[in-house]
């Protein structure tokens, strides 16, 4: 291994295009406060799970994501997929460059290059929690590591289309507003029953559903804004079937944190979670659309030593 102990995953792609442009400034910015790092860039996706690996069996043990909340999702599954390495061994850091970061909004990491590079350089660590999740994709089972928010429903359907904008170069937040608005247009209930650690939590139709470590996910929603990241449970929002209009006029209270005012809207916390639904309904996992019901999840508590900003308490 080489004498930089740090690993850079950059995503060019990330924030529309926008870290391409930037990164040659933020390497030199880090560069000019003496930190030792090599830097590898993805070509396409998932290819950050394979650097991950690559880069561990190179003796890396500390990763700076420099992308958005999709590359940091990619970057933690290549640490839990590979078992050579104790994950304990392993740090992780993000300098937020996407056009979501919410993962970095939740530990206070600031946005402004100069301010994110202090932030990794002061190194304040805590171990958060990560969960496991289980899904079906084409009809076999599968499984990811989540480290913020996962959902399914109207959560899953809007991830769908937002990625979809993003792919053709469109990003922020009025990009996802619109997906939001024609995500509801064409979601319909489906009956579904949540268990939580072996009891049943809800049962009926479900319009959306969301779980999180972190609280906040598409831009600053907050689905789960009780969600604490190292209490070893994930929080678990149930919105049942309700009118569209209705839905519509109480938006905003996504954005405020006051989504559990809402007559629909149950919550608890958890640290199993399973999912079933009569008709496979589409999940998604810290901002990726993977697969479909059902879903099994599992808490592995403080599993992961990441870099956190100076004003997260």
């Amino acid at each position: 291994m080489s004498d930089s102990s740090w690993i850079a995953v950059i995503n060019p792609n990330a924030g529309g295009g926008r870290v391409a442009k930037e990164w040659p400034l933020l390497s030199n910015m880090l560069k000019d406060r003496g930190f030792s790092f090599e830097e590898v860039f993805t070509t396409h996706r998932y290819h950050a799970v394979e650097l991950v690996i690559y880069s561990l069996k190179r003796g890396f043990r500390n990763f700076i994501s420099v992308g958005g909340d999709g590359t940091l999702h990619e970057i933690v599954n290549g640490i839990f997929y590979q078992k050579e390495v104790p994950v304990s061994e392993i740090t992780m850091a993000v300098l937020p460059a996407g056009s979501a970061n919410d993962w970095t909004r939740m530990y206070r990491i600031p946005k402004d290059y100069d301010k994110a590079i202090e932030t990794v350089l002061e190194g304040r660590t805590v171990m958060q929690d990560v969960a496991r999740v289980e899904y079906s994709q084409a009809g076999v089972r599968n499984s990811r590591y989540m480290v913020n928010v996962a959902g399914v429903g109207l959560d899953a359907n809007i991830c769908l289309r937002c990625n979809a904008s993003k792919d053709k170069g469109k990003s922020g937040d009025l990009a996802y507003v619109k997906a939001a608005f024609k995500a509801l247009v064409s979601r319909t209930s489906t009956p579904t029953k949540v268990v939580v650690d072996g009891r049943s939590f809800f049962s009926g139709k479900m319009f959306s559903l969301a779980f999180g470590i972190g609280k906040y996910s598409g831009g600053g929603m907050m689905q789960v804004p009780d969600a604490v990241a190292d209490d070893g449970l994930v929080n678990v929002m149930v919105a049942r079937k309700v009118s569209k209009i209705k839905f519509l006029l109480l938006f905003k209270q996504l954005f405020k944190g006051t989504i559990y005012r809402i007559r629909e809207v149950s919550h608890t916390t958890a640290s199993r979670v399973c999912v079933i639904s009569r008709k496979p309904d589409r999940v998604e996992i810290d901002g990726e659309v993977v697969g479909t019901t059902p879903i099994n999840l599992e808490v592995l508590p403080r599993a992961l030593r990441v870099v956190v900003g100076r004003d997260f308490k």
